[in-house]
């Protein structure tokens, strides 16, 4: 019967991240999860599409219309998301938290790797290769500089896409090769 004081509790195991637990500030996807899209981040595209819908009915020129809409949504996406973030601190919570968390649930998944890891690779490199066509495409086409936009940010995709299914064939590949050795010593 000694002294409790030098004895530390016990740690206590994080809970599992759940993505499918509700969580306030966040929405609810088709699919159930709650953790991936914020109901600001919601907010702001709505706010974009009603912004666009709007300038239709006013019949505004396209080339005001889009960057106001993306102005319009991406100021609502940041004015809600900074009052989340301060109601946060202001409780005593990380604003991270289920960020770090849903990053942390990828990294237990994925053997501790914390990058995409394509369920079917194959299928991600043909995605890459229809936005390569798309992007070809659209430079044959393209007379301005917004279409010059659209190039590029089809043949970044294509280039995600494509990095990413050869850098989960090459990370199956090594994983392969891997148990294959320790089966044979």
């Amino acid at each position: 019967m000694g002294n409790d004081g030098d004895r530390k509790a016990p740690e206590q195991p994080e809970p599992e991240h759940d993505p499918y637990a509700r969580r306030r500030g966040y929405a609810t996807g088709v699919d159930g999860r709650t953790d991936v899209w914020t109901t600001a981040m919601v907010a702001g595209v709505v706010s974009a599409v009603v912004v666009l819908f709007v300038s239709g009915l006013a019949h505004i020129e396209r080339t005001i219309a889009y960057p106001v809409a993306v102005v319009v949504g991406l100021a609502v996406f940041l004015v809600l998301r900074v009052g989340r973030r301060a109601a946060d601190r202001r409780a005593g919570r990380d604003p991270d938290e289920v960020a770090k968390a849903r990053s942390d649930a990828t990294a237990r998944a994925n053997d501790g790797r914390r990058f995409f890891v394509a369920p079917q690779p194959v299928v991600v490199i043909v995605m890459g290769a229809i936005f390569l066509a798309f992007a070809v495409v659209a430079a044959i086409g393209a007379e301005s500089a917004g279409g010059f936009v659209v190039v590029v940010l089809l043949a970044g995709s294509a280039a995600f896409f494509v990095v990413q299914g050869i850098g989960t064939l090459v990370l199956r590949r090594r994983d392969r090769v891997a148990r294959d050795r320790v089966a044979r010593d």
